[in-house]
């Protein structure tokens, strides 16, 4: 299920629909982002956020879009269809 959508629907998609999905939650990844650490998840050292707007600005200017999708995509409950 996609936590972004509104109404939570269900999708069983191949991995590429799932990105393609998600590139289009990516400033609702981005405000997940947020609300859930106060240092960068992506960087492979912890960068503390001054607030949530730093924060996502960082995600927006510092990680590239494929790095916030794939984040988001590992972390889901999801099913691909290989």
């Amino acid at each position: 299920m996609c936590p972004y959508c509104d109404n939570s629907k269900q999708i069983t998609a191949t991995r590429t629909s799932w990105q393609i999905h998600l590139a289009g939650h990516r400033e609702e990844i981005i405000k997940h982002l947020t609300d859930i650490s106060e240092s960068c998840e992506l960087c492979a050292y912890a960068e503390m956020s001054a607030n949530k707007k730093h924060a996502a600005s960082h995600y927006r200017w510092s990680h590239q879009k494929h790095e916030i999708i794939e984040w988001a995509l590992s972390k889901l409950d999801r099913e691909i269809i290989v």
